[in-house]
């Protein structure tokens, strides 16, 4: 990998990490986060640490000093063995990763906020890619998606539904017609019982063929003498009415001029009291005050006048006569009117008596009207034609008595031509019904020949859709229930390794602690539950019962779990030291090294336990320490770039002894030689405690005081001695078995032994060490890590 300027890289550096263990040892601050982050930014291509802190990668990549960063260069090898540069790839790589941020989102993964636990939840079982795939797919393939129907089809169905529309007109307007056949008859037969409509029709009549209708019609059309109401009686009623109205008239006119000498006097004293409004304080005549007057003027008319009251009562009474009287005889007038009209004017000597002005109807008039003529009287004449008239009103009156049958007739008959008439124009507008809807049922198949033939060839393709539609229907149901099971199936696959990983990690916990079932949340709110081997089927809440420790066992087996069964081809550890608590470290290195879970897998571990990585260097062998890589990054002294550089001594005892003995630098060989040894041993202890018999004999180890370790030479004693009677199949026992041997002796008093005690201690003038001793004592301990390594690798 090629980094930098990229956070603490100041400047490019380029670390080979080839190798299938790639260990970082630094102090806190000298650049291991950096050197992480570059990998996290190379392959999945953002930082989590800058998410978290909603910074940009151009803000929280930078190097401070440069004021910039550029992206890492990661180059791999492929499955050719071919070199190839790596592209980020998040789904790929994502747990690759192993930190405490991360370990802790896990292992408190039910005490995150929901969108956050939604969030673990799909990445955790990879869910995220397919749920979104199968979100995609709707529930079915309808007409948005596919023809199902035919439009085609559809238009040709909605047009036979008009087609239906027309059939249906048809049918209502027969029975229509039916019911007006029926109303038909009805209607002649109140013409007459024994005709049908249609000859009703022609009895009726019409304009161009007149019936019996234009024939009353025209008769009664006919004009009919009037009736002048004129008779005998009458007339003798309107002579006596005239003769006593002029009776009453003279006698009225003679009193009345008896007493007209008064009538001036009268006039003069209602002139008087007409002045009063005007003159009400003075005479009207001299303008005198009343009240210097010898007598009121207005008192004195007013006695007067009624004195005179009767002379009014006499000209009113006249007035009356006169009005009766000429009543009377325009009465008469009118019948003599009225009897020219109608007998007409040629020598009819009633013409004579005939005025134009009402003044000229007077006395004299009916003088002349009584009185004999040079001819005859014209009185006689009158009343012969008054009886004349009176007889042609009989005659007319009896005429009109016998026009009336025919007038109900001519009306009967007219009623029932306009129902005749109503019934034509409902039989019409019913056929002209039918006509057009079977004019549009005859044209149908060739105005819409072409739908036609394009809907008949549509149906195989609609078939077909439906068959596809059903196939995608029954595939979607199929991926919907995939789904809804997947994550069971998952949570179960990864359970299970989650729960193999946690029981590593605490190997040396009491076998009751061992967990026997993990459930794992599927959604938002639910909880990590755990149940012990001692009682499986009782679960716990994982946050509730654990420990700190055994909680971040369970986040780190969560992540190390999906790093496997995701295959992510590698694990990038960054300070477990600071992740993982001192109990557990032990028996993590022994998961991440020695047992079976990552053996093929790249690991590149950053820390800043000089410990912890010197155990993992005794921990993995010589061979393996050799084939490693390891880099130290130094403290920064006055530099603004991370110093990277290699360890002048392996951290592992055996291979740094191999290296110190090429180098001829025996005091330093041995030393070493006496590291690996203790190492070693212990190693052999739980070999020989995991593999031997129960009838085999304990390991027994004295120490010298409580405060010191026990001893080594007793230990090694100890052990060749049991892991030789062994009973057991105790895996390379011969090789262990020969190591001990040489390093011991035979008897106890080899030089080997002498030479691992002084190795490790300052004497004055001491011999020099033996090139031949010294080889012998590094191959028996190269021996003894192999074999006790070559177990573990065949297990």
């Amino acid at each position: 990998m090629s980094v930098g300027p990229f956070r603490g890289f100041a400047k490019e550096e380029t670390l080979n990490l080839y190798n299938l263990l790639v260990l970082i040892y630094g102090p806190n601050g000298a650049g291991k986060s950096s050197f992480c982050e570059a990998l996290e930014f190379g392959l999945l291509g953002a930082v989590e640490e800058a998410n978290s802190k909603r910074l940009t990668p151009a803000q929280y990549l930078k190097n401070a000093h440069v004021n910039r960063y550029v992206a890492p260069v990661i180059e791999g090898v492929n499955s050719k063995d071919e070199t190839v540069f790596v592209s980020p790839n998040e789904s790929l790589y994502r747990f690759c990763f192993v930190e405490k941020n991360r370990i802790d989102s896990f292992s408190r993964i039910a005490a995150q906020a929901p969108a956050k636990q939604t969030e673990l939840i799909s990445s955790l079982f990879g869910l995220e890619s397919f749920n979104s795939f199968v979100k995609n797919f709707s529930r079915d393939l309808d007409e948005r998606h596919i023809d199902l129907a035919g439009k085609k089809g559809l238009q040709l169905k909605e047009k036979r539904q008009q087609l239906a529309v027309y059939h249906q007109t048809i049918k209502d307007n027969q029975e229509h017609l039916e019911l007006a056949t029926v109303n038909e008859q009805n209607l002649a037969k109140k013409l007459s019982p024994e005709i049908s409509f249609q000859q009703m029709l022609v009895t009726l009549g019409s304009e161009e063929e007149p019936g019996e209708i234009q024939a009353l019609d025209a008769e009664l059309q006919k004009k009919q003498p009037d009736i002048t109401d004129l008779s005998v009686k009458k007339l003798e009623e309107s002579k006596a009415k005239v003769e006593a109205t002029h009776q009453v008239l003279s006698e009225k006119s003679a009193e009345l001029e008896k007493a007209s000498e008064g009538l001036s006097f009268k006039q003069l004293y209602g002139a008087v009291l007409d002045l009063q409004g005007t003159s009400e304080n003075q005479c009207p005549a001299c303008k005198t005050p009343l009240e210097q007057v010898a007598q009121d003027p207005f008192a004195l008319a007013t006695t007067e006048l009624e004195k005179l009251g009767h002379l009014a009562k006499l000209e009113a009474e006249q007035i009356h006569a006169k009005a009766e009287f000429s009543k009377a005889i325009k009465s008469v007038h009118t019948i003599v009117s009225t009897c020219v009209k109608y007998i007409g004017e040629g020598e009819n000597l009633l013409l004579a008596h005939i005025v134009d002005d009402a003044a000229e109807l007077g006395w004299n008039w009916w003088e002349g009207l009584i009185q004999k003529g040079e001819e005859a009287i014209p009185w006689a004449l009158l009343v012969e034609q008054v009886k004349q008239l009176e007889q042609l009103d009989v005659e007319v009156k009896q005429a009109n008595e016998g026009r009336k049958p025919k007038q109900e007739k001519l009306k009967k008959l007219r009623e029932l031509k306009e129902q005749a008439t109503k019934l034509q124009a409902q039989r019409n507008t019913y056929d002209d019904a039918i006509s057009k809807a079977q004019k549009a049922i005859d044209a149908f198949d060739e105005d819409n020949k072409e739908l036609i033939t394009e809907a008949e060839a549509e149906k195989a393709v609609v078939e077909a859709n439906k068959q596809i539609a059903g196939s995608y229907k029954k595939f979607v149901e199929m991926l919907f229930e995939y789904k809804e099971r997947l994550p069971s199936k998952l949570v179960a696959d990864l359970g299970e390794l989650v729960v193999q990983l946690y029981n590593a990690f605490n190997r040396y916990d009491a076998p009751k602690d061992q967990l026997a079932v993990i459930k794992l949340p599927l959604a938002s709110g639910e909880r990590i539950e755990i149940s012990y081997k001692s009682d499986p089927a009782k679960f716990f809440d994982a946050l509730h019962i654990l420990s700190e420790g055994h909680i971040r066992c369970i986040g780190l087996s969560i992540l190390l779990a999906k790093n496997l069964k995701t295959n992510s081809p590698l694990l990038i550890f960054d300070d477990p030291v600071n992740a993982i608590d001192d109990e557990h470290r032990k028996a993590i290195r022994e998961t991440l090294y020695k047992d079976e879970f990552f053996k093929e897998k790249q690991i590149i571990l950053a820390c800043h336990g000089e410990e912890f990585l010197k155990n993992i260097h005794q921990d993995i062998g010589k061979k393996a320490a050799r084939e490693s890589a390891t880099y130290k990054f130094l403290p920064q002294r006055g530099e603004s770039h991370i110093q990277v550089a290699s360890f002048t001594c392996p951290p592992n005892y055996v291979l740094a002894a191999t290296n110190y003995l090429a180098s001829a630098e025996y005091r330093n060989a041995l030393a070493s030689s006496r590291r690996a040894l203790e190492l070693l041993s212990e190693k052999a202890w739980h070999h020989y405690g995991k593999h031997c018999d129960k009838r085999d004999d304990m390991i027994s180890v004295s120490k010298r005081a409580p405060h010191l370790p026990h001893d080594l030479r007793a230990l090694a004693e100890n052990l060749k001695a049991k892991i030789s009677r062994s009973k057991a199949e105790i895996p390379n026992k011969l090789e262990i078995v020969g190591a001990f041997e040489s390093l011991l002796g035979v008897n106890g008093q080899d030089p080997h032994w002498l030479y691992l005690n002084k190795g490790t201690h300052e004497e004055a003038d001491r011999d020099e060490f033996e090139h031949g001793t010294v080889e012998t004592i590094v191959l028996s301990l190269n021996a003894l890590d192999k074999a006790l390594l070559d177990h573990r690798l065949q297990i």
